[in-house]
């Protein structure tokens, strides 16, 4: 005789798997996130990976040695700042897929999402008789 339930937790543990191996593919897709922007005239090539994070910054000519420090560093910090929001755009969509409907990936990643609202369901409308108990409890 079988267990009435072995065929549903054989169901949620096929589920299980399948939803931890999307967890993996999209971990080992944003481990490889690469994005490299060149400024102009090629004075510098920056690359970030996920997160942001500065993988590498290469001078692919002698561009540089002509600017100021000042001038350098503005180059620079653009480069970078252009890397990170491409490498960001990259992991949204990367991660979009996965959101609950309406959830914006990109903002997700910039800050601009509220989670509790976004991943926290609307609370049940209450009837007027509900309002009325709770209002004499409190």
């Amino acid at each position: 005789m079988t267990n009435p339930h072995s065929e549903q937790i054989e169901h949620l543990m096929a589920q299980y798997r399948r939803q931890f191996a999307e967890l993996q593919e999209t971990q080992r897709r944003l481990r490889e996130i690469s994005c490299t922007v060149t400024a102009p005239r090629q004075v510098v090539a920056v690359t970030a990976g996920h997160g942001g994070v500065v993988k590498d910054i290469k001078f692919p000519t002698g561009a540089f040695k002509r600017m100021t420090p000042g001038e350098l560093a503005s180059v620079l910090v653009k480069a970078i700042g252009d890397a990170q929001q491409q490498a960001t755009r990259e992991a949204a969509a990367v991660v979009a897929p996965t959101l609950p409907p309406g959830v914006d990936a990109e903002k997700l990643f910039s800050g601009g999402v509220d989670l509790q609202s976004a991943l926290t369901p609307e609370p049940p409308p209450l009837q007027d008789i509900t309002r009325d108990l709770m209002k004499m409890r409190s």
